[in-house]
């Protein structure tokens, strides 16, 4: 499987994204080892209204979309692919 780049060069911001992403490149070559929404517990002690998806990574850590970046509340997670498939994992509320 070859890994496909994005050419991003012409976005005016590209370097300054470029640096931001750098500091995640750690999350580089870990696996999901688990999909599940946060417990009301979990959504409850973050302040949140909304429940939102929760990917478990192999090193113990989770990737939880916010809906903002105050973490004002759980958010929706959109998902594209090369081959032109989309899906939204949606927030649970209540």
């Amino acid at each position: 499987m070859s890994k496909k780049t994005v050419n991003l060069q012409n976005d005016p911001l590209y370097k300054e994204k470029a640096k931001w992403a750098k500091q995640f490149d750690h999350l580089v070559g870990l696996k999901i080892v688990g999909v599940r929404y946060l417990t009301k517990e979990e959504t409850e002690a973050s302040a949140w209204y909304s429940s939102p998806i929760a990917i478990e990574l192999s090193d113990g850590s989770a990737l939880v979309p916010q809906q903002d970046d105050e973490g004002n509340d759980g958010g929706a997670l959109w998902i594209a692919n090369s081959k032109g498939k989309q899906d939204l994992i949606p927030v649970i509320r209540g």
